[in-house]
C-alpha cells in the first residue's frame, strides 16, 4: 500500500489469471455530529480552503500516477 496524507492507494498486482486492480482508501477524516465525513480541517478563510483543495489535488495526482504505473506493469 502507498500511503499519502488523506488517501491510501492499495495496489493488487495482476497475475495471468487475475487482472491488476487498485483501490483508493480514505485515511484522514473526522466525523461531524450529523455523521458527515470531513476530509479537511475547518477553514476560516478562502485561502485556507484553497490550500486544502490544492493539497488534496496534489495527493490525487500522485495516486493517479502510481495507479497508471501499476497498470502499465500488469
Amino acid at each position: 500500500m502507498h500511503v499519502f496524507g488523506a488517501f491510501e492507494l492499495d495496489i493488487r498486482p495482476g497475475t495471468p489469471d487475475n487482472p491488476a486492480s487498485v483501490r483508493i482508501a480514505l485515511l484522514r477524516y473526522s466525523r461531524g455530529e450529523d455523521g458527515h465525513l470531513f476530509i479537511t480541517p475547518e477553514c476560516a478563510s478562502f485561502e485556507e480552503v484553497e490550500g486544502q483543495i490544492n493539497s488534496l489535488q496534489d495527493e490525487l495526482d500522485e495516486i493517479r500516477e502510481r495507479a497508471r504505473r501499476a497498470f502499465q506493469v500488469a
